[in-house]
């Protein structure tokens, strides 16, 4: 059956919107599914409304089109992250040990939520409205706002260097998560199901905190510490 066009009117019977909340996030988690098993391609709304239990016409009733519920599943999923990344920033501990949190909570959210993140990572970027609209490019924002806070308290305190630029950090930090969650989706970091997670994690981190932490020594910030930091300065051509 195709979505009524030009303003007709669908024959279904009306359907019940007393739970409207509850049956908006059931058609999204159905849709997390359909869209990790079929791909976005292959995935009728049909499908989705099937898995959901929910009649095909209220499907449409809350999204427009297969993008727009694809786009609801990306920031329904973001929304999750992000909120999961201010609880870290926002708790207590050392800057490393917050970093090392972030790098735990993606990969567990892998481990428990695998068509989660492979929705999220191959198949948003199907939708070419997703990356056009302005509410991404804030989602993004945050996300490396919420990071770089995290690094800038660290080098304020001298847990970290500071002779890194804290967006940048951020940007290396979920890079390489997104990395990192993609190969252990593709099964190219390994079996999914074996010890992929556990690696991606204890590399993450171990790498992670090497590159950042402030070295022991001179007082962090000192100019002792940037020189031993710092890259050499080019030789001059004069």
């Amino acid at each position: 059956m195709s979505r009524p066009q030009n303003g007709s009117r669908s024959t279904e019977p009306p359907v019940s919107l007393d739970h409207e909340p509850e049956k908006r996030r059931a058609i999204l988690h159905a849709a997390v599914r359909v869209f990790a098993e079929k791909g976005y391609h292959g995935c009728r709304i049909a499908d989705v409304a099937r898995q959901a239990g929910v009649a095909y016409g209220l499907v449409y009733h809350y999204f427009e089109d297969k993008e727009e519920l694809l786009e609801s599943v990306f920031a329904e999923q973001w929304t999750i992250f992000l909120r999961a990344l201010r609880a870290i920033a926002d708790g207590p501990g050392p800057a490393a040990e917050q970093l090392s949190g972030i790098c735990r909570f993606a990969v567990e959210v892998f481990r428990t939520s695998p068509a989660a993140v492979r929705v999220l990572l191959l198949e948003a970027t199907r939708a070419p409205r997703l990356y056009r609209s302005g509410s991404t490019r804030r989602t993004f924002q945050e996300a490396l706002r919420t990071v770089g806070e995290v690094v800038a308290r660290g080098q304020d305190r001298g847990e970290l260097r500071r002779d890194l630029d804290p967006l940048v950090v951020a940007a290396s930090v979920l890079g390489a998560l997104e990395l990192c969650l993609t190969g252990m989706v593709t099964g190219i970091l390994g079996d999914p199901a074996g010890d992929a997670a556990q690696k991606v994690e204890h590399g993450l981190i171990e790498l992670l905190l090497s590159g950042v932490r402030a070295p022991a020594g001179p007082a962090a910030g000192s100019p002792e510490d940037a020189a031993n930091t710092l890259p050499p300065a080019p030789p001059s051509r004069t």
